[in-house]
């Protein structure tokens, strides 16, 4: 008997060192999630960036276990200079971006569309009043990008061609700005906010790309981020998601945000209407194909709706 417990004793010691040298195994490991590379996100002076500063702000990154870096820039081609460069990781940027990007050879997707808006305005000195009343007037575009794309859509929709105006090419946003409130153009495609702000300074909305039905902004990452990221652009999106429930019942919280982060314009602080933030959705491929078709001619390859989105990341 005395040997039975003898060899109880000795089992059961040898149990307990083995679960105390597990526990400190245990113990010394790193949390899986403070291993994960930092994400680095370009952001413009952009309602649709909103979600990413107030994901900071709340520390919804750090909750979890996500560190994002957000990159601040003036102007859209910095922004994608960095991107090609590898200086960043994502960005929010619009379905021609992408496929002139992707027609060049760089690899970039899009992971999901957001609430950017592109609004048609007419000049303080002008008589337009309608998509209808652009026939024959000069109208300010950044040539081969989006904004000429919705003047062309637009134009088209309301039974008129491209070829209906003429079209100024105007790269410099605040430029085409200028030119319409000074009446040297008749009409230009601006981004919110500073169609709002135009408005607020005397020219007036025709449209938008809201009321044209039409989604062009678009969050999107490199194929090397989404490749060796992907847990952190996974939680990014996560985090985008708690973010806009945050946001949605009352935006006018983050108006300091918008003031100090994203430089937004002061005058129309107490008025500009948020947009509703809508949980990560892929691009609809029907929707798509307005913008692969404007693109042929323009780019050299045969581009598909699998070259341009990555569905994995948002529903």
């Amino acid at each position: 008997m005395h040997k039975i417990f003898k060899k109880i004793g000795v089992l059961m010691l040898t149990l307990a060192l083995l679960l105390g040298i597990f526990i400190i195994s245990g113990c010394g490991q790193e949390d899986p999630s403070q291993e994960l590379d930092t994400l680095r996100f370009g952001l413009l002076p952009d309602i649709t960036c909103l979600p990413m500063v107030v994901a900071e702000k709340e520390g919804i990154y750090e909750e979890l276990g996500l560190q994002v870096e957000l990159v601040y820039f003036s102007k859209a081609m910095e922004r994608d200079q960095a991107l090609q460069a590898g200086k960043i990781d994502g960005a929010i940027s619009d379905f021609v971006a992408v496929g002139f990007f992707q027609d060049s050879g760089f690899d970039v997707k899009i992971t999901s569309q957001n609430e950017g808006t592109f609004t048609v305005l007419a000049s303080p000195y002008s008589t337009i009043n309608s998509v209808a009343d652009l026939e024959g007037k000069t109208v300010g575009v950044s040539q081969n990008t989006i904004i000429e794309f919705m003047i062309d859509e637009i134009l088209m929709d309301h039974g008129l061609t491209p070829e209906d105006v003429n079209k100024e090419f105007i790269s410099a946003i605040p430029l085409r700005r200028e030119m319409l409130l000074q009446g040297q153009i008749d009409a230009a495609c601006l981004p919110e906010p500073l169609g709002a702000l135009s408005v607020e300074q005397g020219a007036s909305k025709v449209t938008d790309s809201e009321e044209e039905d039409l989604t062009p902004s678009v969050i999107i990452f490199t194929q090397e981020a989404i490749e060796d990221k992907r847990e952190s652009v996974e939680l990014f999106y996560h985090a985008y998601g708690e973010t806009a429930e945050l946001i949605n019942p009352d935006p006018s919280q983050y108006n300091d945000l918008l003031l100090e982060k994203l430089r937004f314009p002061e005058e129309i602080i107490d008025t500009y209407e948020i947009p509703y933030f809508a949980q990560p959705f892929i691009p609809d491929e029907e929707d798509a194909e307005k913008y692969l078709n404007w693109l042929e001619g323009r780019v050299d390859r045969d581009l598909t709706f699998e070259d341009l989105v990555d569905d994995s990341f948002a529903e």
